[in-house]
C-alpha cells in the first residue's frame, strides 16, 4: 500500500465524519427523529466511502500510477455528476407558478441535498461498471 492510499483513506475518513455531521443536523433540522437522522449520517458516510474509493479505482492509485486516460475519465465523470447533482437538486424545489397561482412546494432542503448526493454517487457507480468494459 502506497504512501498516496493511506493518506487517501485517511482523508476520507474525515470527510466521511463532516458529511455524517451535515446530514446529521440536516435531518434534525428536518424534523427527522433521532434513529432517521443517525441513517442519513450513515448513508453520507457510505456514499463518501464509495465516491472516493471508485475514484482511487478508476485512476489505479492501488498501482501508484495513472494514465492520462484515466485521468480525463474520472474528471469528465465528476463533471457529469455536478451537472447531474444539480439537476437533481434543482428538479426537487419549489415548483414555478402559472401566472396569477402560487408557487407548489418542494422537498425540503435535506431532501433536495440527499437526492443530488445520491444522484452524484450513481454517476460514479455508472463509472465502476463502464471501466472494465474499456479495458
Amino acid at each position: 500500500m502506497s504512501i498516496v492510499v493511506i493518506v487517501l483513506l485517511a482523508c476520507t475518513v474525515l470527510a466521511a465524519l463532516v458529511t455524517a455531521r451535515v446530514a446529521f443536523r440536516l435531518a434534525v433540522g428536518d424534523g427527522a427523529t433521532h434513529a432517521l437522522a443517525w441513517g442519513a449520517a450513515g448513508a453520507a458516510v457510505v456514499a463518501t466511502f464509495t465516491d472516493v474509493c471508485i475514484v482511487a479505482a478508476a485512476l489505479e492509485l492501488a498501482d501508484g500510477t495513472t494514465s492520462g486516460p484515466r485521468v480525463a475519465l474520472t474528471a469528465v465523470t465528476i463533471f457529469v455528476g455536478l451537472v447531474l447533482a444539480y439537476t437533481a437538486y434543482d428538479l426537487t424545489g419549489p415548483r414555478v407558478a402559472l401566472p396569477g397561482g402560487t408557487p407548489a412546494p418542494g422537498s425540503s432542503k435535506a431532501k433536495r441535498l440527499a437526492s443530488a448526493a445520491s444522484t452524484f454517487t450513481g454517476t460514479f457507480v455508472i463509472l465502476a461498471l463502464i471501466l472494465p468494459l474499456l479495458g
